[in-house]
């Protein structure tokens, strides 16, 4: 028990000659806001209907940021795009049409899209391949032109019948050849290109040409490693590139050359090609560019042979609604990439 004060206290004292201390004011309390919803007991309410359980659900928390929560609660969707384009389907999370025009979207200004690339993932047999050819198919009454590299699966060649286009297959064993060293479109009407426009086309031609080249070398394997592809190796096929066509001797018109030129030449280079490439004889440049010429010779008698290693055979129609490119096959019997022109 608590003991009581002995005694008077100052208050007490000081009111006896009439005299009161000033009291301090209780703060007054707030009044209890309303409950937005009336409270449950934890088993629920005992009758029909109001969901009682006799044992407690167990209940997980989790705290995080508005931030976080405004992408992970999965009740709150995005505003949608805007109804450009071909309609491909309905939107998960918002209930309505969903419009795709990628190139659309990037060219408007009001519309938060940067990018125009669409990459499609999910399970096998989720229906990837049918939604791209129904986008691909949808896409071409908007002006897109469609373009199918490879297809090992034999699935675009209906669809390219379909459009009138004739597909073709190319493949080791097979007639059609492609030549990586084609000028392309970049080469009609080079007789009538004055200098400054010819000079500015065979640039870009000759850096497609170098990147095409050191993808190619680059694929090879060396053990584990690929095959590297340096500086110097770039050097050497961007003159050899030059001589051939006869850009190294100014020449106006460019000449089309192949694979199978460009690999005899690193074999046999001229004093001109040892000379462009900075090397002391002709020792040193076969002896330092072994593993560029092994690897493009592995295009031209090697693997890949029966690919690149002649002239174009297929002319490819630019204008036509769709195209399936080629892409090697290493079993023609398994799979059959095919392109159309």
């Amino acid at each position: 028990m608590r003991t009581p004060p002995r005694g008077r206290s100052t208050a007490q004292l000081l009111a006896d000659f009439g005299h009161d201390l000033p009291t301090k004011p209780e703060p007054e309390r707030p009044g209890k806001e309303p409950y937005l919803f009336h409270p449950s007991p934890r088993h629920g309410q005992r009758r029909p209907g109001r969901g009682w359980s006799p044992s407690r659900t167990p209940v997980v928390q989790y705290r995080m940021t508005s931030d976080q929560a405004a992408a992970w609660w999965p009740f709150i969707a995005n505003p949608p795009l805007p109804p450009t384009g071909a309609q491909i389907g309905i939107d998960e999370l918002s209930g309505g049409s969903f419009y795709a025009d990628p190139l659309g979207w990037v060219l408007d200004d009001t519309v938060p899209v940067t990018n125009p690339n669409v990459i499609t993932f999910g399970k096998p047999g989720g229906g990837k391949s049918t939604n791209s050819k129904n986008f691909a198919t949808l896409m071409m009454d908007f002006g897109y032109k469609v373009f199918v590299l490879g297809d090992p699966k034999d699935e675009y060649e209906p669809l390219c019948r379909a459009f009138g286009v004739q597909p073709f297959a190319v493949g080791p064993g097979m007639s059609a050849r492609i030549n990586p060293l084609d000028f392309g479109p970049l080469g009609d009407g080079w007789d009538t290109l004055d200098r400054v426009e010819a000079q500015r086309r065979a640039g870009i031609i000759f850096r497609r040409w170098l990147t095409l080249i050191r993808g190619l070398v680059g694929s090879q394997f060396v053990g584990e490693q690929r095959v590297p592809f340096g500086p110097t190796d770039a050097r050497v096929v961007e003159a050899a590139l030059a001589q051939l066509t006869g850009y190294l001797d100014g020449h106006h018109t460019l000449h089309v050359t192949t694979i199978p030129a460009l690999w005899q030449l690193l074999a046999n280079p001229t004093d001109q090609l040892i000379t462009e490439c900075r090397y002391a004889s002709t020792r040193q440049f076969l002896d330092e560019t072994r593993l560029l010429r092994d690897a493009l010779g592995q295009l031209v008698t090697g693997a890949l042979a029966g690919l690149f290693d002649a002239p174009t055979t297929i002319a490819v129609d630019w204008t036509a609604p769709s195209s399936r490119s080629p892409c090697p096959a290493s079993n023609p019997s398994a799979t059959r990439p095919w392109a159309s022109p």
